[in-house]
């Protein structure tokens, strides 16, 4: 409102000055005023200059007195550009870390799954670790008595080597004494000292024995330790999945209590609305997010009184909630259907309800309305024998024959009803007339039975098929004899 204000104060002032300017211009030129020694005209010339000053002096003026932001922008413009460059930077930097994000969310999804394919094999994986544990351990003992042994046995040839070596002592005292014995003692002091080079020998044999019994403790101590923290990983997991076990019986036990109560229902005929029971269904076919908001409340509408009118409701308020679909479904169900194309759109019953239930929950059901068979499409064909085969025989084969037209159509896009599994039907008295006048005609010669779609049919259906027979490439009979 301020900068309305200020345009006009200074549009308004700048054309009182101007005219001023003017006047005086024109006065001082009438008059043949001279200033600064100039000629009259060139003094006119000079009025009317400091007169656009003036103007222009009180247009900055005002705008400076009375506007913060024009200050701002005018003598801050570097620092708003450089501002708005580092503004710039740190949204690139924070898109680029929103992209990391979600690549590192995928990541954990996937390491998520690969997480629970390895708790798997680690609960398989937890009996051979404890056999493994305890075979260690056993091992382990054996090592340790092995080295006991080793010990008492270098012990043993310590104690050898010390008496061998006060031996040499005296048998070199005696060789002092005996020379005359010197050969003997010669001979059998090469003995002793063959005996002590055995001795050493065994002796170092034994202390690196001992060094490999050493050796492999420790390498079996270091396994027994990784074991033993892989089976405290093992056990945790474990218990993880004990209490994901435990949760899923709860479930379980809560389902079956559901189930009972629904078997239950079922003995005393009460169960008014089933599992996946089409409450209401429609084409819709709309341009933006109001129209779609418009079309599914009329769609939740319709569900509400379909709900009421099965579960038998008593007369209840308008604005009384007996339908409820989460938001989340509202939300998908309207961004679906406002990108202009048409769809089908059907309400589901999200569980079986008794007579009387006034909280029932629905689901959305969401289809292309698209062409699913053209007019006069082969959908399926089956060859009898009509004089060979009696009205219940023919009634089989013409059964089997809508059973296939049924599977191929769902195959092809047609939403079957949850409850049925058909998508389609034909009148029985069209059926019955075909059959009896098939047989009435008493051909001898197989016949073909061709279902084809009378008329073009889209996804929102319904499909009606008409039976045609055919024999040698004519058509001798149609279950519909006015098309």
């Amino acid at each position: 409102m301020l900068g309305y204000f200020l345009v006009v104060v200074i549009i308004v002032l700048g054309g009182v000055i101007a005219t001023l300017g003017d006047r005086i211009g024109s006065r001082v030129g009438k008059a043949r005023l001279s200033l600064f020694n100039l000629r009259p005209k060139n003094t006119a010339v000079v009025i009317t200059i400091l007169t656009g000053a003036v103007i222009s002096a009180l247009t900055l003026g005002i705008v400076f007195a009375f506007s913060q932001q024009f200050r701002d922008a005018l003598f801050r413009f570097d620092d708003i550009q450089k501002r708005s460059r580092i503004v710039q930077k740190e949204l690139d930097e924070t898109q680029s870390e929103k992209d990391t994000i979600e690549r590192d969310l995928a990541f954990a999804r996937s390491s998520l799954d690969k997480t629970k394919q390895r708790l798997k094999t680690a609960n398989r994986s937890l009996v051979k670790a404890v056999t493994r544990e305890k075979r260690i351990e056993k091992q382990l003992k054996q090592l340790q008595s092995r080295f006991l042994q080793s010990k008492r046995d270098i012990s043993k040839f310590v104690g050898q080597a010390k008496t061998l070596r006060s031996q040499i002592q005296s048998l070199r005292i005696q060789q002092n004494n005996l020379r005359v014995q010197r050969n003997q003692s010669q001979a059998r002091l090469q003995q002793v000292d063959a005996q002590k080079k055995t001795l050493e020998t065994a002796i170092t044999q034994a202390q690196t024995r001992l060094q490999k019994v050493e050796t492999q403790k420790q390498a079996l101590t270091a396994t027994i330790v990784q074991e033993r923290q892989q089976l405290q990983v093992a056990n945790l997991r474990r218990q993880q999945l004990e209490t994901e076990v435990t949760t899923l019986d709860r479930n379980r036990q809560r389902l079956e209590k559901n189930v009972e109560l629904l078997l239950l229902g079922l003995r005393r005929g009460t169960i008014a609305i089933r599992t996946g029971q089409v409450l209401t269904s429609a084409v819709v076919q709309v341009q933006s997010r109001s129209d779609a908001l418009r079309a599914v409340d009329s769609l939740l509408v319709e569900a509400r009184q379909s709900a009421i009118s099965l579960s038998q409701l008593s007369p209840i308020p308008d604005n009384q909630q007996v339908v409820q679909m989460r938001q989340s479904d509202v939300e998908r169900l309207v961004q679906r259907i406002s990108d202009g194309k048409p769809y089908v759109v059907r309400i589901l019953a999200a569980a079986s309800y008794l007579q009387g239930e006034r909280d029932i929950l629905i689901v959305p059901q969401l289809a292309p309305n698209q062409v699913i068979y053209q007019a006069e499409t082969q959908i399926a064909r089956i060859t009898v024998q009509p004089s060979q085969a009696s009205d219940e025989d023919l009634f089989r084969e013409i059964s089997q024959l809508f059973n296939e037209v049924n599977q191929r159509a769902i195959v092809a896009g047609f939403l079957p009803d949850p409850l049925t599994g058909k998508v389609g039907s034909i009148p029985q008295v069209d059926l019955f007339r075909f059959i009896f006048a098939l047989k009435d005609r008493e051909d001898q010669a197989p016949v073909d039975i061709i279902a084809v779609a009378p008329e073009t049919i889209r996804t929102a259906g319904p499909l009606v098929a008409e039976l045609i027979a055919m024999q040698d490439g004519q058509v001798i009979l149609r279950s519909n004899p006015k098309r």
